[in-house]
């Protein structure tokens, strides 16, 4: 496989290998390779460098991505209910997008490693299965479950930014047909003026089309205040929102102050 020097785009979509294919790795102008619905496959690694997307949806056996390089693709994974954790994701630099929509059996150490390479700003944000904001997390961050959140005195520091915490879920309109897009957004205002300082949407929909995922989901998002230096001062009352999109509903959201 190796000799497919041109190769971009490889789908490999449901086959019954248990591992991918020896050289895959050495593809190196491969940009997109989806594996979706490669139920026997266990573990993912040594993909190309130069990938800059990785599908691997409704996986059922996968229990482990290595990520071995400092540029990762994005990862869309929903529905692997084995998949425990994402290896080398603390020293990715490239903000890869990562949808883990029904994967249930993520570890705790994986979330936790997952929120901090995301509160230094190294991803855009990510979806998590589940609705609450576990205990493990707010051992890290300060709690502030309101929509608006006072920027501390100038003298105290002015703290990093916000991470906002949203539960979500896909409405179905009818039991045959599922949703096609559901997107939320967050947006950050000075409540003195109403200015917009802020905004954002999911890189990639966060929708249920694939697979039917009609559990709760967690969307996770950093906003860094560098993002909106100049514009804030301390003492400013700043109003965090969350909006639905087609055929979502929002169900609560947390502001987090990063510490």
């Amino acid at each position: 496989m190796g000799s497919l020097s041109s190769l971009q785009d490889l789908n490999l979509a449901a086959n019954d290998f248990s591992e991918l294919p020896s050289g895959i790795g050495h593809l190196a102008k491969l940009e997109k390779l989806d594996l979706s619905d490669c139920r026997n496959l266990l573990f993912i690694s040594e993909i190309p460098s130069s990938l800059r997307a990785l599908v691997a949806r409704d996986c059922g056996s996968l229990e482990k991505v290595s990520i071995q390089s400092k540029t990762a693709p994005d990862l869309l994974q929903g529905g692997c209910g084995k998949l425990a954790e994402i290896q080398g994701l603390e020293s990715v630099e490239n903000r890869p997008v990562i949808r883990m929509e029904n994967c249930n059996n993520l570890s705790n150490n994986f979330k936790v490693i997952l929120l901090q390479v995301l509160s230094k700003g190294k991803l855009p944000d990510v979806v998590l299965p589940g609705s609450d904001v576990p205990h493990w997390f707010m051992q890290y961050q300060r709690d502030r479950s309101s929509s608006t959140f006072r920027i501390p005195p100038i003298s105290d520091g002015l703290i990093p930014g916000l991470i906002v915490w949203t539960v979500y879920a896909s409405i179905r309109k009818s039991r045959f047909r599922i949703p096609s897009i559901s997107l939320c957004s967050a947006s950050i205002r000075k409540k003195k003026d109403d200015h917009e300082l802020f905004y954002t949407r999911p890189y990639v929909d966060i929708s249920s089309r694939h697979g039917g995922y009609d559990g709760d989901h967690s969307w996770v998002i950093y906003i860094p205040f560098s993002r909106i230096q100049g514009a804030i001062e301390g003492g400013d009352e700043l109003e965090v929102s969350v909006k639905p999109g087609d055929n979502t509903i929002v169900k609560k959201y947390t502001i987090v102050s990063k510490l």
